[in-house]
């Protein structure tokens, strides 16, 4: 049954959400992807770093999912229709530097928060301020992040 919540036409949001689903789900794999392989003589400073990384997000992915079945639609969830939609690029190798690891994720973060605002906007535009507010939420957790990652880069 379609949700009756005052918005006409929910498949642009559902889009929006959709897209941002599945680069939460890519940023989470590659976050455990450094949790798991991170080598550095600080390595349980940073295991546990990455670990709150993917913990929050797999709380953002949760909340996404249920956001867009708030809306009345069905949640993508496969790794081809993330890998096809997601904003951001797996981390193929598991050989990475603890530097480079901290600038990938602080430029997906910073790309993410990019897109987020962008998002924010055109939510607003289509009359969904629960949604806005929903996003807006993200984007502040991002930004936290991705502080905490700049701060990491000499």
């Amino acid at each position: 049954m379609k949700a009756n919540i005052g918005i006409q036409d929910t498949s642009k949001i559902v889009d929006i959400l959709a897209t941002t689903l599945a680069t939460e789900n890519i940023l989470n794999l590659k976050i455990r992807n450094y949790h798991w392989n991170v080598e550095s003589l600080s390595f349980n400073d940073h295991h546990k770093f990455f670990e709150g990384l993917y913990d929050e997000s797999n709380e953002n992915i949760d909340a996404i999912a249920e956001r867009i079945r708030m809306l009345g639609e069905k949640t993508p969830a496969n790794y081809e229709t993330y890998l096809r939609l997601s904003i951001i690029n797996e981390e193929k190798w598991t050989n990475v530097s603890l530097t480079k690891m901290i600038e990938a994720l602080l430029k997906d973060k910073e790309t993410i928060i990019c897109q987020m605002r962008k998002d924010i906007d055109a939510v607003w535009e289509l009359g969904d301020v629960g949604t806005e507010d929903f996003l807006t939420g993200l984007i502040q957790a991002h930004e936290k992040n991705a502080w905490m990652l700049r701060s990491m880069v000499a």
